[in-house]
């Protein structure tokens, strides 16, 4: 029997800017999406032959104008497909280190907000579930059955209890 262990992905990425000095961080309103309108972190996909973080830092300065810094990784988010089969993967960063103006985007309204202020009803699908994973040390994944559903958190596993 043949096993293939190859398969179509599809890269994306996101970071959590937080300001220090305010206590807010930069979501963004995108327009072009195929899931539940609502606040979000700016990020996009990564192109062919870019490094994830250079596409991280591109697609920051792009949607944002600011030029970014000493990311820190949170974690993964996965999609996956039948028709096409295929999975998307998401790739989750934060960072405090920040430079620039902020300039507004094609892709859609940002702005700062205080983190608190984000709630499952003004969040894009799935948001408050990824907000976990910038924000709490034991959440590192989540993962969909289908492409843009709704994700279940998966905890870190902590090797002393095995």
């Amino acid at each position: 029997m043949t096993y293939s262990r190859t398969e179509h992905i599809e890269m994306v990425n996101m970071c959590m800017i937080y300001d220090q000095q305010t206590n807010k961080v930069l979501v963004e309103d995108k327009t072009d999406v195929a899931w539940k309108f609502g606040h979000t972190f700016p990020g996009g996909h990564v192109e062919k032959g870019e490094s994830l973080y250079d596409a991280m830092v591109r697609e920051i300065f792009e949607e944002t104008g600011l030029h970014i810094s000493q990311m820190e990784s949170c974690g993964t988010v996965e999609w996956f497909s039948e028709e096409p089969a295929y999975r998307r993967i998401g790739f989750l960063y934060r960072t405090s280190h920040f430079t620039g103006q902020l300039k507004q985007s094609d892709e859609g309204k940002i702005y700062w907000l205080p983190i608190d202020e984000l709630t499952e009803e003004n969040t894009a699908e799935s948001f408050m579930k990824m907000l976990k994973i910038f924000t709490d040390p034991h959440a590192v994944d989540a993962t969909s059955p289908v492409m843009n559903g709704s994700l279940t958190i998966i905890p870190k596993h902590d090797l002393t209890d095995q």
